[in-house]
């Protein structure tokens, strides 16, 4: 049974992001017959300058955006569903957050969406808190605007910050069939994939899976917390 979206924006700072946190329910959401746009902010690319060359980067940057969009692919979302913006990869603090927010209201104004899928606020990374904090804004409440907001976990970024912060109170169940199109649709970030025991490792990711539901009473979850909701 669906839980009742039929359009979604996951919003996320890099390539790979929202597949870690919300790629099974993005799946579910997919297959169920929900519309699922994403918006991915930065390049994922650029903040690597000390150990790649410019001329290198700018090879592997549309190389990084067909894998995106290959990836998402697999998890059922369409490439004209799919935007990418070019803020500063790990420097997304260089712009003021005021452009990231419009940014995004213009991809909200476009898509409407009736749920938002995002970072959590204590990740690690700077470009993910930058995008938490631009969605709450962003998606206030009006009259003609009500829009829940949740935030997701990403393997190897929001555990790093102790204490986490992270209580997830919103776990959507999924299948083992939803977990390995989020592990392919990985896999597909051939320079973001790493191997067990790494948290972006399949073997970690399926455990994760595994864990999450245990902690709801499904076979396998993903897990977010409520940002907003609205009955």
């Amino acid at each position: 049974m669906s839980f009742g979206f039929k359009n979604v924006l996951a919003f996320f700072a890099h390539p790979d992001d929202e597949t870690l946190a919300a790629g099974a329910t993005m799946n579910r959401l997919s297959r169920e017959g929900a519309t699922v746009h994403v918006a991915i902010s930065s390049t994922g690319i650029h903040s690597r300058r000390n150990v790649i060359d410019q001329a290198t980067r700018d090879q592997t940057l549309p190389l990084l955006r067909a894998d995106c969009v290959k990836a998402l692919g697999m998890i059922g979302v369409l490439p004209p569903n799919v935007y990418l913006g070019e803020f500063s990869d790990n420097e997304m603090d260089r712009h003021t957050l005021l452009e990231l927010i419009h940014w995004l209201e213009e991809i909200l104004a476009k898509v409407r969406p009736d749920a938002i899928f995002t970072h959590h606020r204590y990740c690690t990374n700077i470009d993910h808190q930058y995008c938490h904090e631009a969605a709450v804004v962003a998606t206030r409440p009006s009259v003609n605007s009500h829009i829940p907001v949740f935030c997701g976990e990403i393997p190897s970024s929001t555990g790093y910050l102790k204490p986490t912060h992270w209580d997830p109170n919103f776990f959507v169940n999924v299948e083992a069939a939803d977990v390995e199109a989020k592990i392919r649709a990985m896999q597909t970030y051939k320079e973001e994939a790493r191997p067990d025991p790494h948290p972006r490792s399949p073997e970690v990711l399926r455990a994760l899976a595994k864990v999450r539901g245990s902690e709801a009473g499904y076979f396998f979850a993903e897990a977010f917390m409520i940002q907003k909701l609205f009955a």
